[in-house]
């Protein structure tokens, strides 16, 4: 079988079975708003833990600025009789309007260090303000892992950072047709990490600045001078954070926003960060939650000016998938002094016990079994 022959079972009338209340864990979100304030929230859930056989992506859906969601508005399972899984969604909105549903396979057939073994897929929808939600075809984007939003240059470039364990390098993979094609490309080698999910931005003086994930207590860092022709060795950064997805972003305001732990080694105090200088400093912050664990911020920007985030807290404990939004003036104020500015509202909380006590010592056992061997094959 070809690695693009997935039979990927995109199901658009998720049943009871996929409920929050069957739910043992649930973390990893992404946010995406459209041109007319509809917000779309996404996640991975599936089997007693992460990783397992059978895990699966939901989407859902807010008409009324994240108080309130939809039911699943479509699920994303994974092919276990093919060895596919389906786990960690992105969403993301590109310049044409058009929402972006990236998820990763990973293809057990085959060791980690195997480009086979890590690919991105998306599913793209025209008009996502429109009543009816018509999405494309599934289709294979690019290899690796995508854990963060592309970005778009100011030459019209795409760049999906999609990760992988191929080499000691960086990779990614570039678009010049609006998303009709990649390519494939590497970048500098790679800050010690075992997962290296990164985000780049363009600075004024049209450098590009890619931030990675690391394990040196800290995000680690590379330049390129020359429009991405060359990129400089991964380095330590001067911005603290423990081993965690972060994210970073442009705002219209022109400032950088940056959401991450704000600890060296702990996933807690999750924070926002301004910098007016390209990232140099961070004079303005503001505390988002303290609580520990939370982690694997994502966050959109809405047409009243507002900056919605999602994260997720406690994914086999409290289970909870958490929203809020701010607004600049709230972050440098270190405070909220918006009126529509809201901190911890819970999308989704699956129960701390499990529905079925039986039915989830019998997928525990076989998850367990899984893993097992899971471990062994990519030793």
């Amino acid at each position: 079988m070809h690695s693009n022959d997935y039979n990927f079972r995109i199901n658009f009338a998720p049943n009871a079975n996929y409920a929050e209340t069957r739910r043992f864990w649930q973390g990893c979100p992404t946010v995406a708003c459209t041109p007319k304030g509809r917000l779309f929230a996404g996640w991975y859930s599936g089997g007693s833990c992460e990783p397992a056989p059978e895990q699966y992506n939901v989407l859902v859906s807010s008409d009324d600025s994240g108080k309130s969601w939809s039911t699943p508005l479509l699920v994303v399972d994974s092919s276990p009789e093919q060895f596919a899984r389906s786990i960690d969604i992105q969403l993301w909105l590109d310049p044409q309007g058009r929402l972006w549903l990236f998820w990763c396979v990973r293809d057990d057939r085959f060791l980690q260090h195997r480009p086979e073994h890590l690919m991105t897929w998306a599913i793209v929808c025209n008009t996502p303000d429109a009543a009816l939600i018509v999405w494309s075809e599934p289709r294979r984007i690019a290899p690796g892992f995508l854990r963060c939003q592309p970005t778009v240059l100011s030459n019209g470039r795409w760049l999906l950072w999609a990760y992988d364990w191929t080499g000691d390098r960086y990779a990614y993979s570039e678009s010049s047709d609006q998303g009709e094609n990649w390519t494939r490309k590497t970048g500098g080698k790679k800050l010690r990490t075992e997962f290296d999910e990164a985000m780049v931005v363009e600075r004024h003086d049209a450098s590009l600045w890619m931030l990675a994930r690391s394990g040196e207590k800290c995000l680690g860092e590379s330049f390129s001078y020359d429009d991405g022709q060359n990129w400089s060795d991964g380095t330590r950064s001067s911005i603290v954070a423990p081993s965690s997805r972060f994210f970073i972003r442009r705002m219209p305001s022109e400032a950088l926003l940056l959401i991450h732990n704000d600890s060296p080694s702990e996933r807690s105090k999750l924070t926002a960060s301004l910098s007016l200088d390209d990232g140099r400093s961070w004079p303005y912050s503001l505390l988002l939650d303290p609580a520990e664990p939370v982690s694997y911020p994502d966050a959109a920007f809405m047409p009243d000016g507002g900056i919605f985030f999602v994260y997720d807290h406690g994914r086999t404990t409290f289970k909870e998938i958490l929203a809020g939004r701010i607004c600049e003036e709230d972050i440098r104020a270190g405070k909220l002094v918006n009126h529509g500015s809201f901190l911890k509202n819970i999308i989704s909380k699956a129960p701390a016990k499990p529905y079925d006590a039986e039915l989830y010592q019998q997928i525990k056992t076989r998850d367990k079994d899984w893993f097992a061997a899971f471990k062994e094959r990519n030793v």
